[in-house]
């Protein structure tokens, strides 16, 4: 018999994982660390979160744009990877899997530069965060200067019998 409380309780898949990963998360913003631990909590086994911003956003109670300033450092630590929309991947060293084997084979097989108990992890955060602050300013500027085409869907012409 089961009581009140397990039959309103989500079943989950326990995962494992061991995040030692953590001790090498450089200083990141309050809301970075935030929507990273909730990233932890969505993941599937191996590390792919499936969820837009909005999703994000509503799981956290936050601004999607809050979501969208939060997520680049994110990157910029290598924490997390940009599949594509809707898609994130975790670093292996911070994802969770079925077994403990699983997270060794694939810490095992990080090439050494991708780890994140390798260089400096803050200063590497700093430079990659730098980096994407200029490329924002120069497509910002960009746009200011009209050097840049909109991107429209192309127009379909009718065929004529």
């Amino acid at each position: 018999m089961t009581s009140a409380t397990e039959e309103w309780a989500p079943r989950r898949n326990v995962l494992w994982g061991s995040f030692n990963g953590l001790a090498y998360v450089p200083r990141l913003p309050p809301t970075a660390y935030a929507l990273l631990l909730h990233m932890m909590t969505e993941q599937e086994p191996g590390g792919m979160v499936v969820a837009t911003h909005d999703e994000l956003a509503h799981g956290l109670a936050m601004e999607r744009g809050m979501i969208s300033r939060a997520m680049p450092h994110l990157v910029a630590a290598r924490l997390v990877t940009v599949v594509r929309r809707g898609r994130f991947q975790l670093h292996p060293m911070i994802a969770a899997y079925n077994d403990p084997r699983e997270q060794q084979r694939a810490v095992k097989a990080l090439p050494r530069e991708m780890r994140l108990d390798a260089g400096d992890f803050e200063d590497e955060y700093e430079y990659r965060f730098q980096l994407h602050l200029d490329e924002k300013a120069r497509k910002a500027e960009a746009r200011a200067r009209g050097n840049v085409t909109s991107i429209t869907k192309p127009v379909r012409l009718k065929r004529v019998h």
